[in-house]
């Protein structure tokens, strides 16, 4: 079993600038709209203790915020989450350099994480550049991961990903056996909580989503899936298969999954891309719980 490395209490603050999107929004309802692992009258809270400052004075409750408004907000000393910080290239050039991610670690700093992440670890790792991740991955989504190297190759992949012209592909291990060898899911995804997603039309803000999936095989109950978003929703997969009595195994928000197991089972396999002129085509080796079920496989091969 990977050791999971736990930092001292540490005093987290956190910077952002508003993006466009936000404008006009009362700080509460920003916090608690972008930052949803607290509701509006958690963050309120914060806000009326003057934990938060906006272009360096102290907010108010009810502020009206600008795009570009610089905010700071000190959530004191922390404790954070347990995290695999271990950092594995698979590919670098001038313009990306490629991890394959581990678990449990975020992408960003979010929730009780800060310092655990993958950002704030390569500010340390590659202190002469400026994480840019082209893509987000899950706190418990294991593999491909790229960051950029610079403004421009970041601005050139986010174009990339808006257009839809990168092919993503994932393997997940899950509970149950599908009824079908091959099928897909087509349904629109919104918020029903603070932090948790499901599908309906009838959710406020819902957006459509879709998602390609095949069964590769099953051992005990469990299935291995070769699964393909064909959007990007948040959390898009997990939220799927769990809507078709499929969760991921181990997934403690959409399935049953408990903290103190670290057999993590959403994997992003495979990703290939433009970048500038050249064609990328990335891999990265699965956890080895899977090796079971790929043996399965073969085996019929």
């Amino acid at each position: 079993m990977t050791r999971l490395h736990t930092l001292p209490p540490t005093e987290q603050i956190y910077r952002s600038h508003v993006p466009p999107q936000y404008d006009g929004f009362s700080i509460e309802k920003y916090f608690a709209t972008r930052f949803s692992y607290q509701d509006e009258e958690e963050w309120s809270c914060q806000i009326g203790a003057g934990k938060i400052m906006v272009n360096g004075k102290v907010a108010l409750i009810g502020q009206k915020l600008s795009a570009s408004d610089l905010t700071v907000t000190n959530a004191g000393f922390r404790i954070e989450p347990a995290a695999d910080r271990t950092l594995k290239v698979i590919y670098e050039d001038k313009y990306i350099r490629a991890f394959n991610k581990r678990a449990p670690i975020p992408v960003h700093p979010c929730g009780r994480y800060f310092k655990n992440s993958m950002t704030e670890i390569l500010k340390q790792v590659y202190p002469a550049e400026v994480p840019r991740p082209i893509q987000r991955l899950d706190v418990i989504t294991t593999g491909v991961i790229v960051f950029a190297r610079t403004q421009k190759a970041a601005a050139f992949l986010m174009q990339e990903f808006k257009q839809n012209r990168v092919d993503k592909e994932y393997f997940a291990l899950v509970v149950g056996v599908p009824q079908s060898k091959q099928f897909i899911i087509d349904k629109s995804i919104g918020k029903l909580k603070a932090s948790k997603r499901v599908t309906g039309e009838e959710i406020p803000g819902s957006q459509s989503a879709r998602t390609d999936v095949e069964w590769l095989t099953s051992i005990n109950g469990r299935s291995l899936l070769r699964v393909v978003p064909r959007s990007g929703r948040t959390n898009q997969i997990r939220v799927h298969l769990a809507s078709i009595g499929l969760p991921i195994y181990n997934d403690a928000v959409y399935g049953h999954g408990k903290v103190s197991d670290q057999e993590f089972n959403l994997h992003h396999r495979r990703m290939d891309f433009q970048c500038f002129d050249k064609k990328i085509e990335l891999t990265a080796t699965c956890p080895p719980h899977f090796q079971p079920y790929f043996d399965k496989v073969a085996e019929r091969k």
